[in-house]
């Protein structure tokens, strides 16, 4: 499935372990240069190429591969997307950069939250990145694409290797996991709305929130979302995300980090969300989607606590 958002950007699903509209790889293209921001996962690739054929991009035309942030559904195909591009190179934070070219840390860690049967399953082979292959992108560092430029930001909250993506010329952010998380079973009456992510381990409420004013600053017309597609209702969605940064702050504080007691109050927040955005007779299908999202930001909240950040 390819998305023409216009302006030269297109949205490619992944697939990602065989779903629909959870992972999304965004093209930009301008010109006779592209660059495509997200990996997904190794089982994205022949998706992602056979919708570059469809839109008539050249694996040659491709200088950069972008990824937001080093967790294995925006980066795991890294590595097989480089072989597959001779002419890019990977953009990623500072941060991450070491474990693109040496995966074993992040998979070994990937491993302690999915266990090493899922993680096979879901990411097959971590493929390392050739080092000089690799720009370990500053903050403000502008990446030229035609006649688009795209400007690399440091994004922590989510992850402290995170940073988003601006193209200035369209006015377009990818945010990755820096601005919540909106599948398309969220689109409701009333408009998209959006959720906090904290994934486990580097979770930080004020950062995140920071990140989150950066972005509106930045006033740009819309935001992609890794998970899932293209947001417009900007500033609802940014206070509503501010909000959620307290109350998953509150519900770790009243848990005490207990993880039984995480997940009974998280189901209620997001049932009142459901329930709030006028959605109550689909609950059933949006808890479905959320699953994966529980159990993470169970994840994360406990770690957050357990690190001291509730003293």
């Amino acid at each position: 499935m390819i998305w023409d958002y216009n302006n030269g950007i297109y949205g490619i699903d992944s697939h990602y372990d065989g779903d629909e509209n959870f992972v999304c790889v965004y093209l930009i293209k301008s010109g006779s240069e592209a660059a495509l921001v997200e990996t997904a996962h190794n089982g994205s690739v022949p998706h992602v190429l056979a919708a570059l054929d469809e839109l008539g991009v050249a694996r040659g035309s491709v200088r950069y591969v972008c990824v937001t942030h080093v967790h294995l559904d925006h980066a795991g195909g890294a590595g097989s997307y480089m072989r597959e591009f001779p002419n890019a190179r990977l953009v990623v934070h500072p941060r991450g950069a070491r474990h693109m070219i040496d995966p074993a840390k992040l998979v070994a860690g990937v491993r302690e939250v999915y266990g090493p049967e899922e993680t096979a399953r879901l990411y097959g082979k971590i493929i390392p990145v050739p080092a000089e292959r690799v720009i370990a992108a500053q903050d403000g560092e502008t990446l030229e694409i035609g006649d688009m430029r795209l400007e690399c930001l440091d994004a922590p909250g989510h992850a402290k290797h995170h940073m988003v993506f601006f193209e200035r010329t369209t006015k377009s952010l990818f945010a990755g996991d820096a601005f919540g998380i909106s599948y398309p079973c969220m689109d409701a009456p009333g408009g998209k709305w959006a959720l906090v992510t904290a994934s486990p381990v580097q979770f930080d409420p004020e950062a995140m929130k920071a990140t989150i004013r950066r972005i509106t600053a930045l006033a740009p017309e819309a935001v992609y979302l890794t998970h899932f597609g293209r947001l417009t209702n900007i500033g609802e969605i940014a206070a509503s995300l501010m909000d959620g940064v307290d109350e998953y702050v509150k519900i770790a504080l009243e848990s005490r980090g207990e993880r039984a007691e995480l997940s009974r109050r998280l189901t209620e927040f997001y049932r009142e969300m459901i329930t709030r955005h006028g959605q109550a007779d689909r609950m059933e299908e949006l808890e479905r989607a959320h699953r994966w999202d529980l159990e993470l930001n169970i994840q994360g909240l406990a770690c957050w606590y357990a690190q001291g950040r509730g003293k």
